[in-house]
């Protein structure tokens, strides 16, 4: 039997990270007592914290349509559109794993529970993961490395995503983890017996992370890289023949079904541009918002760094300081949460240079791939940074070294067994941070008056009922035209297209027989002005949103639409 040689990551120095001491008995009871305290943790604040809520992100309504389609036989497509069969842009790994639930329990919405149970066990899976990471291949002491995964799966941020909202990004964490322990494995293992094997699974689960979310090409590209660095070139051929595999067939089965000029006017350009296209929009996904030209790209960058440094690196790492940010509104923050935010991007950056200087690990390749890639979207970057939780927790805590150091210094201390007391106080810190900001949310969840409770809920209310009346009084062979085709899709049963550049589609809307016009909006809707004012108001809400139902007149028999009316922004407030 070929012997195993096992690569320690070393992230440390031996003379600033001392030997754990032995296990007893009694410690090893007490940490599988707070493993056990920790899982319950987990179960009843995301079982307390989960709702009825969906569609709110405009996104996660696309993947329960795409669910449904694929658990009613359909395939993989736009069920909403006019015309059956278009193919949308989004990869379909997640749609696929709803689609499992979503063909237990066919009634929508009654299994948005069991469609939500899939981003909870990502959940619990991605803290899984994250302990085994930095206990095995970090080299982490257990207690650290549990504090750590505790903080990762109970984050706010994440436990949003998870029960108000049925997004990726707790899946794709899970995805992100699973790879970087497959890959690192890879390497642990070099090239002895059933090597072929662990390079298969690590393509595998490379693969599967990009097939959640294309941003993952980021980790496919680090992984080949840390392989060849390592010299394991039997490995990486292994890896890259099963990730040409499974990525190329996806790639030619699009290529194949791309959707039809025709196709794309229908749905208004919306879930089938290419990302290509869309990396030169102002927002990504909205044609409307215009475009911009090669000079413009620094811009983006510096805006999307600010973005990170000002609030989402704070809103990540010290969620009950950021409240707003993890319930998904987009509100700017205070001159204190942008000092707290900066902060915390800088011990991010300060661990990831002392990391990176002593050994790089395919955890400092992937990093900076995918940061560039969410620099270099257009849109804001809170969504797209949220599921690397666990990397950012272990560069942020390996930042607090700083703090060692001084504490050094100033005391003239030569002992280094204060290091990972430093360590694990930060890491109890953050955990208690996160249980705070969990229980905050709770106790307006549950209070008494609906004005105290989370805004998020009571525009959710406020939008499905609207809707409630849409799915009575429209007729179902009507196509309605709205913000978020999906959710009304959805919750009424009508055919669906999306409200953008009403002027330029207005002949398209004749054609597919757009008679309603259902506004939805996060904030409240002034009254008609302009081209609306002509329109019938056939139902509103009478609520702090006023929504309402415009009646544009029998397609054959109206006038057009005149120039004016702007596009209502959802991504002021929802962040995406």
């Amino acid at each position: 039997m070929a012997k195993l040689k096992p690569k320690k990551v070393e992230t440390e120095s031996a003379s600033t990270a001392p030997p754990e001491p032995p296990v007893t008995a009694a410690t090893d009871r007490r940490f599988w007592l707070c493993s056990a305290l920790g899982l319950v943790a987990f179960f009843v604040i995301y079982l307390l914290r989960l709702d009825r809520i969906v569609g709110m992100f405009i996104d996660d309504a696309w993947y329960a349509l795409l669910a449904k389609a694929l658990a009613t036989g359909q395939g993989y497509t736009l069920i909403n559109s006019p015309t059956p069969g278009i193919l949308p842009l989004y990869p379909p790994a997640y749609p696929f794993l709803l689609a499992i639930f979503f063909k237990l329990w066919p009634q929508f919405p009654n299994n948005i529970f069991l469609l939500k149970a899939v981003s909870i066990a990502a959940m619990l899976l991605t803290g899984a993961a994250t302990y085994v990471y930095l206990e095995r291949y970090r080299q982490w002491r257990r207690w650290t490395a549990l504090l750590t995964a505790l903080v990762t799966a109970l984050s706010p941020g994440l436990a949003f995503m998870a029960t108000s909202s049925l997004l990726s990004e707790c899946v794709f964490a899970a995805a992100q983890m699973l790879a970087l322990v497959a890959v690192e494995e890879c390497v642990r293992r070099r090239e002895g017996e059933r090597f072929a094997l662990f390079a298969l699974l690590a393509g595998l689960a490379c693969s599967a992370a990009f097939l959640t979310r294309s941003m993952a090409i980021g980790i496919v590209i680090a992984a080949l890289l840390y392989l060849a660095k390592e010299k394991l070139f039997k490995t990486a051929l292994v890896f890259a023949a099963t990730v040409a595999v499974m990525l190329g067939s996806w790639t030619l089965y699009t290529q194949s079904r791309k959707p039809t000029a025709a196709q794309r006017a229908e749905v208004n350009n919306y879930i089938v541009r290419p990302y290509a296209e869309q990396f030169w929009d102002r927002l990504a996904g909205h044609e409307a918002a215009g475009r911009i030209t090669l000079g413009e790209l620094p811009e983006r960058f510096w805006s999307n760094i600010g973005s990170i440094l000002s609030n989402d690196a704070g809103g990540i790492l010290l969620p009950a300081l950021f409240p707003a940010l993890n319930q998904g509104l987009a509100e700017r923050g205070s001159e204190l949460q942008w000092t707290l935010s900066f902060f915390a991007g800088v011990l991010v950056v300060a661990g990831y240079i002392m990391v990176a200087k002593e050994s790089l690990t395919m955890a400092e390749l992937a990093l900076p791939f995918s940061l560039a890639i969410i620099l270099a979207w257009p849109f804001p970057p809170y969504r797209f940074l949220l599921p690397s939780l666990p990397l950012l927790l272990f560069y942020f805590l390996q930042g607090t070294k700083l703090f060692w150091f001084l504490h050094r210094r100033l005391s003239d201390e030569k002992e280094t067994s204060t290091y990972w007391g430093v360590l694990n106080g930060f890491a109890v810190l953050l955990l208690l941070l996160c249980l705070i900001g969990n229980g905050s949310y709770l106790a307006r969840k549950f209070a008494d008056t609906p004005a105290e409770r989370p805004r998020y809920l009571r525009i959710f209310e406020e939008q499905t009922a609207l809707l409630k009346w849409t799915a009575e009084n429209v007729p179902k062979t009507d196509t309605v035209v709205t913000q978020n085709p999906g959710l009304v899709h959805l919750l009424t049963g009508n055919r669906t297209t999306t409200f953008d550049n009403p002027e330029q589609h207005w002949a398209n809307w004749n054609q597919l027989g757009v008679r309603y016009f259902v506004q939805l909006s996060p904030t409240r809707l002034p009254e008609p002005i302009g081209p609306e004012r002509q329109y019938r108001v056939a139902h509103r809400t009478g609520g702090e949103l006023n929504l309402r139902v415009l009646d544009l007149g029998q397609p054959n028999n109206r006038s057009a639409w005149g120039a004016g009316l702007s596009n209502i922004n959802l991504n002021g407030v929802l962040g995406r």
